[in-house]
């Protein structure tokens, strides 16, 4: 057990000494965590502001999405409306059936 232990902290004190003696501890790191914490929240609020806009522009032109989120959120509306296209679509039926009619 003691040449493993002895063998795991040759290794990381010989990399962790190598890194220390190169910079100061964390000199490197300081001064550049800073910067790219901003970039990457002015970059995630990019995204997020340009997923709202594509979601909202969906959600304008999906006319199924349309339909079942009324059918969900609004089913008296959503009923009236089918049923008012349900009469209007029978109304020209009937009317286009009669015109041919006459015509004979």
């Amino acid at each position: 057990m003691t040449s493993e232990n002895t063998g795991s902290t040759d290794i990381g004190s010989s990399s962790a000494g190598s890194a220390k003696a190169g910079t100061p501890a964390g000199a490197g790191r300081d001064s550049a965590a800073p910067a790219k914490p901003v970039k990457e929240t002015e970059v995630e609020r990019a995204r997020a502001e340009l997923v709202a806009a594509l979601t909202e522009l969906e959600d304008k032109v999906n006319v199924p999405k349309k339909v079942r989120r009324m059918r969900e959120q609004e089913p008296r509306k959503f009923f009236a409306a089918v049923g008012t296209a349900g009469t209007v679509a029978a109304g020209l039926l009937t009317l286009g059936v009669l015109s041919l009619i006459r015509r004979r």
